[in-house]
């Protein structure tokens, strides 16, 4: 298809198929795996704000072939480059208008985001078989502002969950990257009443300030997610480090 795909590596354990309506993102996440993947310059990538050129209309195509497809069920992830709700996306409102072609076509989707709040005016788009994720990182909101600078705080993403939840609308969270174990268990208590889902990832080629144990990470993580009776996926790359699941 022209812009859905089907992700590849680490990603493909997330999603089957995906969509990337913005090949930029200014939340500037020290940890962005993006400009490395595109090729891109760092500072060029947070700063110069790359819509998809044609998205829409190339997705509507995409949309009426999907449906015919061998694919037609799957979820589509929003996304994988760019966050959907980045500062460009006030304006452009990219996001709402591919969530609006999803429904008219039926079309599940999941969205995974750090905007926080900025989500809750799409709301109203979600239908059984959506879901609504986030990524989180850090409890503490200085760490977080420190990593990921222009993103929404860890308050402000977790109550976005809860009002998600409350919506009656599916929740995930990805624990990935895992930058600090400490703050994982703290995240995962103060958010395993209004998540579905978790999955956990290690990360990918960046050196956090804090030495993990990866093997004792593993097992706590597992641990302490059954312990609250949660569903989970441990990556690949976290699941080498456990003997047995």
């Amino acid at each position: 298809m022209r812009v859905i795909y089907i992700p590849s590596g680490r990603a493909k354990e997330y999603s089957d198929l995906a969509l990337n309506i913005y090949i930029s993102c200014n939340f500037s996440c020290k940890y962005c795996y993006c400009p490395d993947c595109l090729k891109r310059d760092r500072q060029e990538f947070y700063t110069q704000p790359s819509p998809r050129q044609g998205l829409l209309d190339k997705l509507e195509k995409d949309c009426k072939e999907y449906c015919q497809s061998k694919f037609a069920g799957k979820r589509i992830l929003l996304s994988f480059v760019g966050d959907p709700y980045q500062d460009i996306d006030l304006d452009l409102q990219l996001t709402r208008k591919t969530l609006e072609l999803f429904k008219q076509y039926n079309i599940s989707f999941q969205i995974l985001t750090k905007a926080g709040h900025r989500a809750l005016r799409d709301f109203d788009l979600y239908k059984s078989g959506d879901a609504f994720a986030t990524t989180l990182t850090f409890m503490d909101p200085i760490k977080s502002l420190y990593y990921e600078p222009q993103a929404a705080t860890p308050e402000d993403r977790i109550e976005t969950i809860i009002a998600a939840k409350k919506a009656g609308i599916e929740t995930w969270v990805s624990f990935e990257p895992v930058l600090n174990d400490d703050e994982v268990y703290k995240l995962l208590d103060a958010t395993y009443p209004y998540v579905d889902l978790y999955k956990v990832g290690k990360i990918s080629r960046f050196q956090p300030d804090k030495e993990i144990d990866w093997n004792r990470f593993a097992y706590e993580i597992v641990n302490r997610l059954e312990k609250y009776g949660k569903q989970y996926y441990i990556k690949d790359d976290l699941k080498k480090h456990l003997i047995s699941v």
